[in-house]
């Protein structure tokens, strides 16, 4: 006999990946029945997830049904100011005076990523480092739920910025240089160009199209 599976934990975690994927427009309905066929679950899990990821902002849920968010481009540009802002908070000196047994930075490892093959991994995994190392988990977390909440951006963003390696390469060398100063210029500038694009990147989600292979 095969193990029992664990129904709502593969529901949450294929939903999560859809998400971060845009699978869905801003503001569509996800689709509880095909979502349960496809991952061969009850609608019961996937509604409890989907009630998990409301309660993250990263679904909305309006009367019995759950949409992904819908955000125009001034609520966008929030959204990576808000990440710049935990980012700031992590860099700033009196973060690594808490962090107090480790010192910026704790010789962090390659990402596992290649900045010219996927340079939004590559940054996500610096960013995610970055937050880690000031010891406080609860700015740590904040952090990963503004980061989820961009996330189905990130094709975009590659449509519209050129050079995301280039970004990506200068990043991790100041990173891996332990040059403060440049890492906070880089973030700086990485955030600066998305709240700018904001208008346009809204405006772009809003044509991507529900895609049936969750799976």
């Amino acid at each position: 006999m095969s193990p029992p599976r664990d129904s709502f934990g593969l529901a949450l975690s294929a939903l999560r990946q859809r998400l971060r994927d845009g699978a869905d427009a801003p503001g569509a309905p996800l689709p509880i029945q095909l979502i349960a066929a496809q991952l061969r679950l009850s609608t019961t899990p996937v509604r409890e997830a989907l009630s998990r990821l409301a309660g993250e902002e990263l679904v909305e849920k309006r009367g019995p049904i759950y949409t992904r968010p819908l955000l125009d481009g001034p609520a966008l540009a929030e959204l990576y100011d808000l990440r710049r802002l935990y980012l700031a908070a992590a860099l700033a000196p009196g973060a690594a005076r808490r962090a107090g047994r480790r010192r910026w930075p704790p010789r962090p490892p390659l990402p596992a990523a290649d900045p010219l093959d996927d340079p939004a991994a590559v940054v996500d995994a610096l960013y995610l480092e970055l937050m880690l190392t000031g010891d406080d988990l609860m700015l740590a977390q904040a952090y990963q739920r503004t980061a989820e909440r961009l996330a189905p951006f990130r094709s975009i963003e590659a449509r519209l910025i050129p050079d995301l390696a280039i970004e990506a390469q200068a990043l991790m060398a100041a990173f891996q240089a332990r040059d403060k100063p440049t890492v906070r210029a880089r973030v700086r500038r990485h955030h600066r160009v998305r709240i700018d694009l904001s208008p346009t990147i809204a405006r772009l989600a809003l044509g991507e199209k529900y895609r049936s292979d969750i799976v």
